[in-house]
């Protein structure tokens, strides 16, 4: 039932930024923002559960788990670049959100160094 009400909140926000772009072009981004901001809001709930869900599972592991924190580091730089990054071409800024999109890659290159650090080891053990 939650997507119905992302919906429907995406649907007002889309008329009422049509309606206000012709008037007042900056209430469409301040818009635009605003209901990116209630649609996590209202994710945050089905977060919770796909976290204890997750962290069971994390809980049961018992080898690798080292890397699993760092698994969930790169879907959260990920999801939160993705976010970052639609929001700035929303506003019309392209140029910004391709260099969102090339910092979180970065970042996730940085986080995931580890796991590839590991595999190195892994292959030179096999070898």
């Amino acid at each position: 039932m939650e997507i119905l009400k992302i919906a429907a909140l995406a649907l007002a926000a889309v008329v009422i930024i049509v309606l206000v772009k012709n008037y007042k072009p900056e209430f469409g981004i301040l818009t635009a923002i605003g209901c990116s901001l209630l649609i996590l809001y209202f994710l945050a709930d089905s977060l919770k559960y796909a976290f204890s869900y997750i962290s069971d599972i994390y809980g049961r592991l018992e080898y690798g788990n080292s890397y699993f924190s760092i698994i969930i580091k790169v879907l959260a730089i990920a999801y939160i670049t993705e976010f970052t990054a639609q929001l700035c071409k929303d506003a019309g800024e392209s140029s910004i959100a391709s260099k969102v999109e090339l910092a979180g890659k970065v970042i996730i290159f940085c986080v995931a160094i580890p796991v590839f650090v590991s595999i190195l080891n892994l292959v030179e053990q096999l070898l």
